[in-house]
């Protein structure tokens, strides 16, 4: 199975987000690529749902909550992402810089300049993927930013993904193996269910680990001597 991505077109108007989907379904054709794509009328929805996509187009003259103000708010739970700005006055699309947009197109949008735009940000999501994982989901594969993984917990060789923005993903799978494959990045072992990120944890007291999110994960007391040392090695002693 090929990896799926996740794109998230925020249009308030049908015809340009139809021309936007017309415009995915051809690209995912030629490059051969499998893309999802998720139309939003407004980014309202935005607010409370703190979602992940590998990639983001986005109207600016939005009503209610304005392209400019979704893109801050999406970088507020998600520094990675790339931004596409859609706009029909190329002039305020200046203003992405402000918010680390990877570029934008004016309307109509045509293919050419779609594919251009596809073209680099396809860049940008492959190195992104040299830092991530991929979990199997139905009818494909979700890639997952390491960074974006606050902890994973293991049942009955089920591993439960808990992400940035509130989002859980639940595969088939070994905790050890994963344990290897994140080996070069920021994970810690806190007990034989449970890989917590360092750059997550918000604070320790005793055995509990308050996380980022708001939950706590728990050292078990096999684990703790050693999981605390990794900890105090990766924040540079300050424990």
């Amino acid at each position: 199975m090929r990896m799926t991505y996740r794109i998230l077109s925020i249009e308030d108007n049908p015809e340009e987000a139809k021309l936007l989907t017309s415009h995915v379904e051809r690209y995912a054709a030629e490059r051969e690529l499998d893309l999802q794509l998720i139309w939003k009328k407004t980014a309202f929805d935005l607010v409370d749902a703190h979602e992940k996509f590998d990639l983001v187009f986005l109207d600016i003259e939005l009503p209610g909550i304005n392209g400019m103000e979704a893109a801050e708010l999406i970088r507020s739970y998600d520094s990675e992402t790339p931004i596409i700005f859609v706009t029909n006055l190329a002039q305020y699309a200046v203003k992405g810089y402000e918010v680390d947009a990877l570029d934008f197109v004016v309307k109509p949008v045509t293919y050419f300049d779609f594919r251009l735009r596809m073209d680099k940000a396809m860049r940008v999501i492959s190195r992104h993927a040299k830092h991530s994982i991929t979990i199997p989901i139905t009818g494909g594969f979700r890639v997952v930013n390491a960074s974006d993984i606050i902890y994973v917990e293991v049942s009955n060789h089920d591993l439960r993904y808990v992400l940035v923005g509130d989002e859980e993903l639940t595969a088939r799978g070994s905790l050890s193996q994963l344990e290897k494959t994140l080996a070069d990045s920021s994970f810690v072992r806190i007990s034989n269910s449970c890989l917590a990120n360092m750059t997550h944890i918000k604070q320790i007291k005793g055995s509990d680990l308050d996380m980022t999110n708001g939950s706590t994960i728990y050292f078990s007391r096999a684990k703790k001597k050693s999981g605390m040392e990794t900890i105090a090695n990766y924040l540079g002693g300050s424990i």
